[in-house]
């Protein structure tokens, strides 16, 4: 039997994710702030996003150092943060344990958190390591476990048997598993075969906050935007090569990049961008915005004329969805996610890795006329955080129904 809307509110939710914003880390996970904020309004949430713990010792580089200058709990409107430190080595050296490192450093946290919070369900973003903790978590607390999986599974899965082994462990055992795409749905039935309790539910745009310009002439009618961390899966550099072929062409483009490079793989990707940018003679067309927060990327995309994403791989491309509620038309690959969100309505899909078929994508969709209201439309009747919190809702109510009726059988 199930639950009427006034108990709905009253669920207790904890949300488990190590990409999640902070004052050093200001936009990372921002699709899970968002989605937390929404589910606000319907259930009572707390947040706890571990940090890699830094020891104070001389010579640490920044990148590294900076993770012990973020706080350890605050509030993020009506939520409550937790930051606690755990163990992780450098690289990769500590990947196939970092569930068990996290679980220990978390552990804590919760239990204290537990005496006056008796959340009724846990919520995992990304299955490793996060959502393999939360079933550990949900198994020692008696909860049911649900997880939003934003990856695609592949082909880094193939590398860490031991990964593969506990994240399709988790997968299984939890009461919904949900893909933020098809796409990355397939990659996990690949791994993990068809589940019943796999379902797909995106990300959510803020419509609030992501809205279109109340003059349509302050578009820039020769200005297209990247937006994304700075990283060769990205393709940026497919971009640039594509903004040569129109530049040959006669077309005179003007390219704003926006993204950080807070890693120090990033950084070397960046300043190699920035001499193939010198190497094709495109430095007085292509500008390095660097980060923008949200309300300064929305300003950038409605004063474009077109975004573009031409990314190898993408498990969503929620860029995408964001330009398109300001109402700005869109060029993206064949590479995954987009597939969900872009159609001849609202853009132009084209193979990755092509210079020359994004170069005709992008020529195509500055010369196509758009109707920005039908693109708006289109971002907030699919992936509107309403919808979406909605959806997410019955999954929390689904879940924890399932959960006592299967309690009450074994009884």
């Amino acid at each position: 039997m199930k639950r009427d809307s006034a108990q709905r509110e009253s669920l207790r939710v904890l949300v488990l994710s190590r990409a999640y914003p902070n004052n050093v880390t200001a936009l990372q996970g921002l699709w899970v702030q968002r989605l937390v904020r929404q589910s606000a309004r319907f259930c009572e949430l707390k947040v706890v996003s571990p940090v890699a713990y830094c020891p104070p010792l001389p010579g640490i580089p920044e990148n590294y150092s900076r993770f012990r200058r973020v706080v350890r709990r605050r509030w993020d409107g009506p939520v409550e943060v937790f930051h606690p430190r755990f163990v992780l080595g450098p690289g990769q050296t500590t990947y196939t344990m970092e569930w068990l490192l996290y679980y220990a450093g978390i552990r804590k946290t919760i239990r204290h958190l537990r005496r006056d919070f008796s959340f009724d369900l846990i919520h995992a973003h990304f299955t490793y390591p996060d959502g393999v903790v939360a079933t550990h978590l949900g198994r020692r607390y008696g909860v049911p476990v649900v997880i939003t999986e934003h990856n695609l599974w592949g082909p880094w899965m193939n590398q860490w048997s031991g990964v593969r082994e506990r994240a399709i462990w988790a997968a299984r055992q939890s009461a919904r598993c949900m893909a933020v795409s098809r796409s990355v749905r397939s990659t996990i039935e690949s791994f993990a075969g068809k589940m019943d309790n796999l379902v797909v539910i995106p990300c959510g745009v803020d419509g609030s906050e992501f809205s279109l310009p109340t003059n349509q002439n302050g578009r820039v009618p020769n200005q297209i935007v990247f937006v994304g961390a700075v990283r060769p899966v990205k393709g940026v550099d497919v971009l640039l090569e594509a903004v040569r072929v129109l530049a040959e062409r006669g077309r005179q483009l003007n390219l704003v990049l926006i993204g950080e490079a807070f890693f120090g793989a990033y950084q070397q990707e960046e300043l190699r961008l920035k001499q193939m940018v010198s190497e094709l003679k495109l430095v007085d067309c292509v500008r390095f915005a660097g980060k923008q927060l949200p309300p300064e990327l929305a300003r950038s995309m409605r004063q474009s004329a077109a975004l573009v994403l031409p990314s190898r791989a993408e498990s969503l491309g929620m860029v995408l969805v964001e330009a398109l509620a300001c109402g700005t038309p869109v060029v993206a690959t064949r590479c995954g996610g987009p597939e969900d969100i872009v159609n001849d309505r609202v853009g132009v899909l084209v193979p990755p890795g092509d210079p020359a078929a994004l170069a005709h994508g992008i020529e195509h969709v500055l010369d196509h006329h758009y109707d920005p209201a039908i693109l708006r439309a289109h971002a907030l009747e699919n992936f509107g955080l309403e919808s979406v919190g909605r959806r997410l809702s019955d999954v929390y109510h689904d879940a924890v129904v399932r959960w006592h009726r299967q309690k009450h059988v074994a009884g």
